[in-house]
């Protein structure tokens, strides 16, 4: 035996990557840096050329110091495990080998370098490949740390799965396993279907993992086992390859905001620099100016911070120095309009909605009308320099509009949550289930009017941009005697109580009376939309003229003060070139922002947390995202992530629909959706309602379900409970 047939990974060092491949290089330098890794050998890119019966006496004097086994067999590819690309799992590995039966391994491994799968992504080069035989770990627990999280990038944070026993499952992807994210000295168990490591050995295998990537340099993707005697094996190490890029996510003011919330809850994506300094911040302001006027609350500035792109709505008003400030005003307003202000409290709700019902359909919902149908008739005949007071006035409109949904939509938001609290506590324990039934099968579903929106921002065209494939999954007929007999469940379970009784047909009713409400209601919140987009196209025609940009959509990465400069006497002849803009946009929608920034105080983020349990939420071990209960039922299907108007034509009926969000432009994908699963939204959002209406579970408000869930994957949908797991 010679260094060029087969060498021991004690004495390899990234030097004889070239000899031994990637993988067998990175064992000998995790070795000499002290990681505990199984002893073995490497058969040399060299006697990987030789004849097979040389090959196999080369292979077995090489094992004589190793013993009888068992071993692994692995592949070690001159281009495997770099930085650029790992092809992980692309070669074939061979697992508790007899020592007998090593060369046959080594032969199995050297031919799937030839395979139709390696040979795909062009890694097979020349036969440069090694093979890496090591003693073999009986594993009680196996899996996978990488040193960054996969999904958001943070290098803080240590992400394990792990699976009991050999951690091939894991790597072939036949079990997702239990997962920990590793924070400092803080270990948090995400998900543990098989309870296959406890905390302490989770932070075993952290530090592990931490230490290696610390000594490379990078973050690091590391297989590991540990044994029946509690020690630790390091199996592999690799450079984590596709991270998401390190950013901050640090807001540019105090306090603490979220993406999951109000005007949230209906923006998909980063923002474009027109809508947020046009539309969304003159929303926000009268916004704002009707909670004050209303219910005397003032909410403190920023109302929102972009960071990375994307838009967060502040949480500064929910703290309690923020109420303690607003207390005076609002006990004025409470001793003026006490029906006004009971609306902030679910408790106090239902003496509040008629009021709010009514004023949205004899005065906001009018005035808006009017104003779109004058706006409608004038877009195309006014000056351009007349255009900008049309999107004015519209644009503070649809802010009172979209405060007078926070009121209605959001009085239905509460009656619901008294709803599932009944249900919990007088009809669960007999019945079962969830409240939901009692709440769907009012409205048949119709398709998306012109104004129907994807996202808030009004760069995309509004209008519905995929043609329904397929009858709904249920019929509405069949939703509402699934209704009714909830309805008569649900009653003869407190009959015994007439007080209880005609509490409960109280709450259902006033309940079931905000549903239609609010599906029509929110459905008109985007009625000006077409209108102030023709509004700003027109604007960015008359700046295409002035030679200030090169296309009329070019306008949507503007600010408003550039464009109104740009569009007053004198402002043309300065080129702006927004494709630097365009392309940063790109990244950031690349990001995955996370549902809080900045400081969220504890009794708020208690709250928070328990709020999917108080619509009905049951922790799951086995789940791979969890949120709210949207819409009851199970179904299991294959995972299509779908993130805008773009990818809609590729949703096939059947397919589980994850989205970071849906508004009315995504309706007619439901028809064809077996279950939806949402990052953001609640109880009262788009997803939650018009799912019910189609009679699909739903899963929304899981934060990162778009990342977390692949296309392909196969989920089963738990719409009462909350859960999406492995089907």
């Amino acid at each position: 035996m010679t260094a060029t047939e087969v060498r021991r990974l004690r004495d390899i060092r990234m030097a004889d990557a070239a000899q031994v491949g990637g993988k067998a290089a990175r064992l000998g330098e995790l070795i000499a840096a002290g990681a505990h890794v199984p002893d073995g050998v490497a058969l040399t890119v060299a006697a990987a050329r030789m004849p097979p019966d040389e090959r196999d006496g080369v292979l077995r004097a090489g094992l004589a110091d190793l013993g009888s086994g068992p071993f692994a067999v692995r592949s070690s590819g001159v281009l495997e495990d770099g930085a650029e690309r790992s092809f992980a799992g692309m070669y074939e590995s061979v697992l508790d080998v007899p020592a007998d039966e090593v060369s046959a391994a080594a032969e199995r491994v050297l031919a799937s370098a030839n395979a139709a799968r390696a040979a795909a992504y062009g890694s097979a080069a020349d036969g440069q490949m090694a093979v890496i035989v090591q003693r073999m770990v009986a594993a009680t627990a196996a899996g996978v740390a990488l040193t960054a999280d996969p999904i958001s990038g943070n290098r803080a944070t240590t992400v394990i799965t792990a699976t009991r026993g050999l951690g091939e499952r894991l790597v072939s992807g036949a079990t997702a396993g239990d997962e920990w994210a590793v924070i400092g000295d803080v270990a948090t168990a995400r998900r543990q279907p098989e309870r296959a490591i406890d905390r302490a050995q989770a932070m075993q295998v952290a530090n592990d993992a931490r230490r290696i990537a610390a000594g490379i340099g990078v973050p690091q993707d590391i297989e590991w086992a540990l044994d029946a005697h509690g020690e630790l094996w390091i199996l592999q190490a690799r450079p984590m390859t596709a991270i998401p890029p390190e950013v901050s996510w640090e807001p540019p003011a105090p306090g603490a905001y979220t993406r999951n919330l109000r005007f949230g809850e209906w923006i998909s994506e980063p923002v474009t620099p027109l809508f947020e300094s046009w539309l969304l911040s003159a929303m926000e302001e009268r916004t704002h100016a009707f909670y004050l006027t209303e219910i005397g609350q003032r909410i403190p500035r920023p109302y929102h911070v972009i960071v990375n792109g994307w838009y967060f709505y502040t949480l500064n008003w929910a703290t309690p120095a923020a109420f303690a400030r607003n207390l005076p005003n609002m006990l004025w307003h409470l001793i003026r309009s006490p029906r006004a202000v009971a609306g902030i409290n679910p408790a106090t709700v239902r003496h509040s909605f008629p009021i709010m019902e009514r004023a949205w359909r004899t005065d906001v919902q009018p005035r808006y009308r009017a104003a779109v149908e004058r706006a409608e008739a004038r877009v195309e005949a006014v000056p351009v320099t007349e255009l900008p007071e049309l999107i004015d006035e519209l644009a503070g409109l649809a802010g009172e509009y979209f405060g007078s949904v926070t009121a209605l939509a959001g009085a239905a938001y509460k009656m619901e949550l008294n709803l599932a609290q009944f249900h919990r506590r007088h009809l669960a324990p007999s019945l079962g289930g969830s409240h939901l039934p009692l709440l769907t099968g009012f409205n048949a579903p119709s398709g998306p009017a012109r104004h129907a929106v994807a996202s808030l921002d009004w760069w995309h065209e509004p209008g519905a941009r995929a043609a329904s494939a397929a009858e709904p999954v249920a019929d509405h007929a069949r939703l509402v005697e699934t209704r009714h007999a909830a309805e008569e469940a649900a009653f003869a379970a407190v009959a015994s109580s007439p007080r209880r009784l005609r509490a409960f047909r109280k709450l259902l009713a006033d309940a079931q009376h905000l549903v239609p409400v609010r599906e029509e209601q929110v459905a008109e919140l985007t009625l000006a939309w077409p209108v102030m987009r023709r509004a700003v196209l027109r604007i960015g025609e008359a700046l295409v003229v002035r030679g200030v940009i090169a296309e009329p959509d070019d306008v949507f990465f503007l600010r408003r003060g550039e464009a109104l400069s740009a569009l007053g006497e004198g402002g043309g002849g300065r080129s702006i070139d927004v494709a630097a803009r365009r392309a940063t946009r790109r990244e950031h929608a690349r990001l995955v922002a996370p549902q809080f920034i900045g400081r969220v105080h504890p009794l708020l983020k208690r709250l928070w947390d328990a709020m999917p349990g108080m619509f009905g939420a049951i922790p799951s071990d086995t789940s791979l995202v969890s949120g709210v209960p949207a819409s009851p039922g199970r179904a299991s299907g294959s995972v299509r992530v779908v993130h805008g108007p773009e990818q809609f034509d590729e949703f096939q009926v059947g397919e589980i629909l994850v989205a970071p969000l849906t508004a009315p432009a995504w309706t007619p994908l439901f028809t064809r959706a077996a279950g939806v699963v949402t990052d953001v939204g609640s109880a009262a959002a788009h997803a939650s309602i018009i799912a019910r209406e189609y009679g699909i579970p739903a899963v929304v408000g899981c934060g990162d379900a778009t990342a977390r869930l692949r296309t392909g994957m196969r989920v089963t949908v738990d719409g009462t409970a909350g859960n999406v797991e492995p089907a």
